[in-house]
């Protein structure tokens, strides 16, 4: 095993969905996973810098949605995450990222790339019954006690949006879940699953700055993070 940090790019904005709180969520997810010192993080605004060289990141982690953006990415940028996910380097999506680059987008559905749904697993439809609970404060429980991402993590309150109906068909392995108010069923929240020859982690948790306050969160993210890159 590698004694050198792991290193991730991190991307993160949109100038035009600023409640979903980037802003302050971004400067967290930083802070979480370089807190043991075995993970280096470089952030980019610019989703374009997926079009540039991704030789030297273990981890892609992607924060960003293309809100009310029809702008396609580049074939570059496409072919570039391609090939991170040919070369079996980790892929991690927090919360609002599965809705990007998807034909539902509002007044972005021109920036579909089917290929993207099949990296996120989970994808949000504007077209079909994705929704969430208002935001407020949630139980999270373990539904998979064993997996080196949850093992040992107690159930916890966290507060943030608590999503439901999310889309996809790619085989999932679920994590963790909460109960919504709205369908009172035990929603999935978080799973893993495999694009080409890379691992994937997904969660739909990490709304704004109150979702990093709980530690299991924070916990869960890093060990995320070294589990995509096979560190854990």
């Amino acid at each position: 095993m590698s004694n050198q940090p792991l290193k991730v790019l991190l991307i993160s904005g949109n100038e035009n969905h600023k409640w979903h709180n980037w802003e302050e969520n971004t400067p967290l997810i930083q802070e979480a996973l370089q807190a043991e010192g075995d993970i280096a993080v470089t952030l980019s605004l610019d989703i374009e810098v997926l079009a540039g060289d991704l030789a030297e990141f273990d981890v892609l982690a992607l924060n960003y949605c293309n809100w009310h953006d029809p702008t396609e990415l580049s074939e570059q940028a496409k072919a570039n995450v391609i090939a991170f996910g040919e070369q079996g380097k980790g892929i991690v999506i927090l919360h609002f990222a599965n809705g990007a680059f998807h034909f539902s987008l509002p007044e972005a559905g021109a920036s579909d790339w089917p290929e993207y749904h099949r990296i996120v697993p989970r994808a949000w439809n504007h077209h079909g019954e994705s929704a969430h609970d208002d935001y407020g404060t949630f139980t999270v429980r373990m539904l998979d006690e064993s997996h080196p991402i949850t093992q040992g993590i107690a159930p916890f309150e966290t507060q943030d949006e608590l999503y439901f109906n999310q889309e996809g068909d790619v085989e999932i392995h679920p994590l963790y879940a909460a109960v919504s108010n709205i369908t009172n069923k035990e929603e999935p929240l978080a799973w893993t699953s495999g694009y080409r020859n890379s691992r994937v982690y997904q969660t739909l948790l990490g709304h704004d700055r109150h979702a990093y306050t709980a530690s299991e969160v924070r916990e869960t993210l890093r060990r995320a993070v070294r589990w995509v890159a096979r560190r854990l």
